[in-house]
């Protein structure tokens, strides 16, 4: 096993054992879920949601660029027989600045967060800052793992946290210590999975790494950034948009519990719609303009498929799904969660044509598309005349659906100017 973990996987056998990790985790991460709202019940467990979404939304905007800059400079490295530590250690004094600026601004600014957010219980306000801060780890460690490809380690990781996520909060919750115990759990989590797999001293046989700058590398993942804060704004942002527009806490908890039942593919499935970017940039450069549009096409039919069985499968069995997670008081209707399933359908959509135009080097158009969403999302906030959760669930699916298509008219506009095959 330890063999296995210290050892580097290719590209098909990283993509296997990150779609299993998650797989894992996501059902791990269900049954979290289901055992809370049954403990809590609906109105509290509607408190819980806007921790949960709020922590999520926040971190992997926070986060992710630090993630992404160690996998992408570390692999380079690497390839090159340079020792990564140069890089390594100017990401670590990056993240620790980073850090330190949200803890500083969140603290100022905990009083707002709490009675705009939270409606004022300090207990999910502190929860959530402490939260975000206990997941600068485990990104840093998710962007070293990437970048040396020890993509089973990296599976390890997701798992041990949504484990020892959901044995924290059963075991607090029949303790009988109500919401701190899954908050608690939200916040010791990726601690947990952090120590669970730290890396140990590498030794690197090659010449040594010149200096770097994780400030103007950190420059590269700029427009990714975007795309990320605005897709998490659709995908997360529902239950938050439900309690700032005036929705009690149990309209927030049958939205959470519905979205997600519906999202757990979407889950599931990103990583695996994240490793298609160097398949697309092979066969830009191997086969040229005709070969990547082929893989495109397959790619298309491919995500479409599996959201026309997405939202089939939620239409057929979703109530059933969540009465048999949540229990019978989580009642929500079929044409919620049908909305909310396309709304995870559209957003695996968009990230397919993410990594296309990512492929192209039009970044910006991505992100200019997954920003067009916003105020479609925000229109139909304002138009719509439903009640407040059917308002959001619409809006984001909406939302979400004008980010896909922007895309894709984006990439059909650019792909003539793709080259030939060299």
């Amino acid at each position: 096993m330890r063999g296995l973990l210290k050892a580097r996987q290719g590209a098909a056998a990283g993509s296997v054992y990150v779609a299993g990790a998650f797989a894992i985790s996501g059902i791990l991460t269900f049954v979290f879920h289901g055992y809370t709202g049954r403990s809590l019940g609906p109105a509290r467990y509607g408190d819980f949601g806007v921790l949960w979404t709020s922590v999520f939304l926040v971190a992997q905007v926070l986060w992710i660029g630090v993630s992404q800059t160690l996998g992408r400079y570390v692999a380079e490295r690497e390839a090159r027989g340079e020792d990564p530590r140069p890089v390594i250690t100017s990401v670590r004094r990056l993240t620790l600045a980073l850090l330190g600026a949200f803890l500083g601004i969140s603290l100022l600014a905990s009083p707002l967060i709490s009675f705009a957010v939270f409606e004022g219980d300090w207990l999910l306000t502190a929860a959530f800052i402490a939260a975000v801060a206990a997941y600068a780890p485990e990104y840093f460690l998710r962007g070293i793992f990437g970048g040396h490809r020890q993509f089973a380690r990296l599976g390890v990781l997701h798992v041990a946290e949504s484990s020892s996520r959901m044995l924290m909060a059963v075991v607090l919750l029949f303790a009988g210590v109500g919401i701190a115990g899954p908050a608690a759990a939200v916040v010791l989590a990726p601690l947990i999975g952090a120590l669970a797999v730290w890396p140990g001293a590498t030794q690197h046989s090659g010449k040594e790494g010149g200096p770097f700058s994780a400030v103007g590398a950190f420059r590269f993942a700029g427009p990714v950034l975007l795309c990320v804060t605005f897709g998490q704004i659709l995908m997360n942002g529902g239950p938050i948009l439900v309690r700032l527009l005036g929705g009690t806490s149990t309209q927030v908890a049958l939205l959470v519990t519905a979205l997600i039942l519906a999202r757990t593919p979407q889950y599931v499935l990103s990583p695996v719609i994240a490793s298609l970017l160097p398949h697309a940039s092979r066969a830009l450069a191997t086969e040229g303009r005709r070969g990547f549009n082929r893989f495109v096409l397959r790619a298309l039919a491919a995500v479409g498929t599996v959201g026309v069985l997405m939202v089939g499968g939620t239409w057929l069995l979703g109530e059933w799904a969540l009465r048999l997670v949540y229990g019978e008081r989580f009642d929500v209707g079929t044409g919620l969660l049908v909305t909310l399933a396309a709304l995870a359908a559209f957003y695996l959509l968009s990230e397919m044509f993410s990594q296309v135009l990512f492929a192209l080097g039009r970044a910006r158009l991505a992100a200019v598309g997954w920003f067009v969403g916003l105020p479609v999302s925000a229109a139909v906030i304002i138009l719509l005349q439903t009640g407040v959760v059917e308002r959001v669930s619409y809006s984001v699916a909406l939302g979400a659906l004008a980010a896909a298509l922007v895309q894709a008219a984006f990439y059909v506009a650019t792909r003539r100017s793709t080259p030939d095959a060299p």
